[in-house]
């Protein structure tokens, strides 16, 4: 385990291990009377936890501690990942030992396990919500006594980051504060004469006070926009002008987050994430006669399946997927490779292990005859649906206004991590289709068609490649949907950007460069195209995940790496090359939650059906749209 995974686990459970303590002594008192007289002390059980709801799990090194306190013997095995999604029946972790110790630790282990995950849970949700801006949700101090440390914790594990831990690490000057030291200049100084080395935040109401606090050198490190309208963060988004990182707070609601943060504000602040998260039902069941079949049988019988079903059967699988996943796999790519593979093949069923955009984009390229299936067809794409039809057309209808002709100035270009209808307008308006392995030959392509480009939807990958051709910032425009930009500002625009963006991949920051360089001053960063602009500039490469594959596979043992993409990849590079000391770029682990959603039994139930000579989940594409998306990605494929 990499240090800093192993020094963030040693602090959780030195943070939960009086917690856990006092909860056992109030839980089990003088003994688990029922289990004491129903079993005999040479009882032993085997327990499944399960998840009984969608959420985000945290907390599974509390839930093993708590396990091991009461009895030393007992054996617990995660079976999901710290920050993964999880759905309803989800094995999430066992639990094998002395029936007395399993059974009087269950309730307290599912209590620290429900309670974190719950608040991870909501956290994502946040998280989610904001994606496709650059704004970064915090939590406060709003958590339950004694908990500060694992509630902060299972907010990381959800993807949003910690606001101070205390009133010892942080100087916030709210508005008691200011009217009792007589003004927020006077409290400033103050604060920054006696503790001239902490960061300090001050609260302001209105927009006069925030003129005063912008006003002070050297500047503040933060400040609070307390209660604000919507207007008014606009407006105050205007007037600091990224002098000073901007912080909402106050009434903050899942359905206001998104609107908050496309005024600009850098954090929103979220006491509902510790204090109002409902707790994730989980639940732990014992073996029994009639237990569902172990990973290791659900494997082997996948095996024989797909053996009997012989080469008519062909199974892709992007490198995201599970290793449950990837291990039955015919071939694992990213989307450039699975998508040629799909052109390629003439097994006369494709499975697809991906998400939807994927299996549809195989079917466009299918051959007369061959169907494309999903273990999971309801596993979509973040952001794939940034993006509709109707919003791009709407957009490309602006881009007309101003030029006469939008088709005789712009190419269309759609990222591959997009719906059919998108590939098809493309492919009717002479666009065409980009991965990120070939984005800057597509977009050189594309340029050289016409003087303009229009990408979609993901904005990081569009800016990244163009800048990395040497196109100016200033020429660069992303696109508003609420507020669309200017004629004057369109016209100044090479590259116009879709504001989409991937939750995974957005969820990497600047910070996490800085803190892992300052720790590893030898570590090599690497991070996928999709990331931001500002953490690809402080990497030392950035590519494709084909690429990032490749390089970890050429590097000299004992390289460094930092890696800026989806977890289960990572963790598995961390796995075929011990040689090697690989990380993760961010402290918690980004996993894709819809690649995620296909399972080794749903890819077993699905086998079974075509065995039983069935063809369940078909991925079908209106006619229409197939025919202008395969012209789109056929002009990508022949660059």
């Amino acid at each position: 385990m990499e240090a800093r995974s192993a020094s963030e686990r040693e602090a959780l459970l030195r943070a939960a291990a009086p917690l856990i303590e006092l909860a056992l002594a109030e839980d089990i008192g003088t003994g688990d009377v029922t289990t004491e007289t129903t079993l005999s002390p040479e009882s032993q059980v085997h327990g499944y936890i399960v998840a009984k709801a969608s959420g985000i799990i945290a907390g599974l090194p509390v839930a093993e501690m708590v396990f091991r306190y009461v009895a030393s013997t007992v054996r617990f095995i995660a079976r999901v990942g710290e920050g993964e999604e999880v759905s309803p029946g989800t094995l999430i972790a066992e639990v094998t030992g002395p029936a007395h110790a399993v059974l009087a630790a269950e309730r307290t282990a599912l209590n620290f396990l429900q309670r974190m995950s719950g608040v991870a849970t909501l956290t994502r949700c946040f998280v989610d919500a904001v994606a496709c801006t650059a704004t970064t949700i915090l939590d406060t101090r709003k958590t339950i006594p004694g908990w500060r440390a694992l509630d902060k914790y299972a907010v990381r594990m959800g993807g949003g980051a910690n606001h101070r831990m205390g009133l010892y690490d942080m100087i916030l000057i709210k508005d008691n504060h200011v009217a009792a030291a007589g003004g927020i200049r006077l409290a400033i100084e103050r604060a920054r004469a006696a503790h001239p080395h902490l960061p300090i935040e001050v609260e302001v109401r209105n927009l006069e006070e925030l003129q005063e606090a912008l006003a002070i050198t050297p500047p503040v490190d933060r400040i609070l926009l307390d209660n604000m309208s919507v207007e008014q963060m606009r407006q105050a988004v205007s007037i600091a002008a990224g002098r000073v990182p901007l912080e909402a707070s106050g009434g903050i609601t899942l359905g206001r987050a998104v609107e908050i943060a496309e005024t600009g504000v850098d954090y929103i602040s979220v006491g509902a994430l510790t204090h109002s998260a409902a707790a994730l039902d989980i639940s732990m069941e014992l073996a029994t006669a009639h237990r569902p079949p172990t990973p290791s049988e659900r494997s082997t019988r996948i095996a024989e399946i797909k053996a009997r079903l012989g080469r008519q059967v062909l199974i892709l699988a992007h490198h995201y997927q599970r290793d449950e996943i990837i291990a039955h796999a015919d071939v694992i790519g990213d989307s450039l490779e699975l998508a040629r593979q799909a052109a390629r093949s003439d097994a006369a069923v494709i499975v697809f292990c991906g998400v939807h955009f994927m299996a549809e984009t195989s079917a466009i390229l299918a051959r007369p005859g061959q169907d494309v299936v999903m273990p999971d067809p309801a596993a979509g794409c973040y952001l794939a649906n940034t993006a509709t039809l109707d919003a791009v057309q709407s957009a490309w209808e602006r881009l007309a206004e101003v030029f006469g002709d939008a088709e005789r100035v712009f190419t269309p270009v759609t990222y591959i991590n997009s719906s059919a209808a998108l590939k098809a307008f493309c492919g009717c308006h002479g666009g065409l289709v980009c991965t990120s392995s070939n984005a800057a030959r597509v977009l050189h392509a594309a340029l050289e068609q016409r003087e303009r480009v229009f990408f979609f939807p993901d904005q990081h990958l569009g800016r990244n490649t163009a800048r990395r051709m040497g196109i100016a910032p200033e020429e660069i425009l992303l696109w508003s949907r609420g507020h669309p930009p200017s004629a004057e500002a369109i016209r100044k625009a090479k590259v116009v950007l879709w504001p989409g963006a991937c939750n995974v991949h957005q969820r990497f920051r600047p910070q996490d460069v800085l803190a892992v360089r300052r720790q590893f001053p030898d570590v090599r960063i690497l991070v996928h195209p999709e990331c931001k602009q500002e953490v690809v500039a402080l990497a030392d490469d950035t590519g494709s995940t084909r690429h990032i594959i490749e390089q970890v596979q050429a590097a000299a043992p004992g390289t460094r790496w930092a890696i800026g993409t989806e977890a289960r990849l990572v963790q598995r590079l961390q796995r075929q090359h011990p040689e090697q000391q690989i990380m993760l770029l961010s402290e918690a682990p980004p996993f894709c939650r819809t690649m995620g959603q296909t399972t080794a039994e749903k890819l077993l139930q699905l086998l079974e059906a075509l065995a039983r000579g069935e063809r369940p989940h078909r991925i079908t594409v209106d006619q229409e749209i197939a025919h202008w998306a395969r012209i789109a990605l056929e002009r990508m494929l022949a660059l």
